[in-house]
């Protein structure tokens, strides 16, 4: 889901702008399509402390902390952002909220926020919200699709071998098992390792594992 997804995040948030030296939030945007999140954060930090695009600027730190898998904080900045003045900005805010709602298994919030997300974007991001709030690849619609449970991404394997010994114990206890690093590429070719457990037939099985166990801090993810 969260890969399905990822198209909605980061389209032409910055426009307009013709200065030689770049700005804060264009070194945010910059960093980030190179696969540098905290950078990026850094940036989007300049940025709110010079009082400058800070709408566009919670955005992206919602985005770093979304791709290194703090849930909370990312949620926490995605709603600053959906408040802001510009609506492309909401809209897409609000679009993550969805995405971090529907991985939490909360599939009614999911699609209420893609549902005022759709009325704020334009284009393929408002045909994809409009889809989505309709119920679309929400729950497990596709026979073909299992679901996991995802633990952490990392750029460093050792960070995700650390992790996998950590977990293991409380995740064996649980039956949460096998558990495996997978690899993925993001948007600027940089390798992620994925620390993932756990086969479930449908979202609504792995959600309610994640919500009902004592489980490590994780989200839902859809394989094929």
């Amino acid at each position: 889901m969260r890969n399905k997804l990822l198209s909605l995040l980061l389209f032409s948030i910055i426009a307009g702008c013709n200065s030689t030296q770049p700005t804060a939030i264009e070194n945010s945007v910059h960093e980030y399509d190179n696969g540098d999140w905290l950078l990026s954060e850094m940036w989007a930090k300049k940025s709110i402390k010079e009082n400058k695009n800070i709408g566009e600027a919670q955005y992206m730190m919602g985005l770093c902390e979304f791709k290194q898998n703090h849930m909370r904080e990312a949620q926490d900045w995605f709603t600053r952002a959906s408040a802001s003045s510009s609506k492309d900005v909401r809209g897409k805010a609000t679009a993550m909220l969805g995405i971090i709602a529907s991985a939490n298994g909360d599939f009614d919030a999911a699609q209420s926020a893609f549902a005022i997300a759709a009325s704020e974007l334009k284009g393929i991001d408002q045909a994809k919200a409009e889809a989505l709030s309709t119920g679309g690849n929400l729950a497990n619609s596709d026979s073909k699709t299992s679901f996991t449970l995802q633990f952490g991404a990392f750029r460093d394997k050792a960070n995700a071998n650390s992790t996998i010994a950590e977990i293991s114990p409380s995740l064996n206890v649980l039956g949460v098992v096998p558990i495996w690093i997978t690899e993925e590429t993001d948007r600027a070719g940089v390798t992620l390792y994925l620390v993932q457990a756990g086969h479930f037939s449908t979202r609504v099985a792995a959600s309610n594992k994640r919500k009902h166990s004592n489980l490590p801090q994780c989200i839902v993810r859809a394989t094929h």
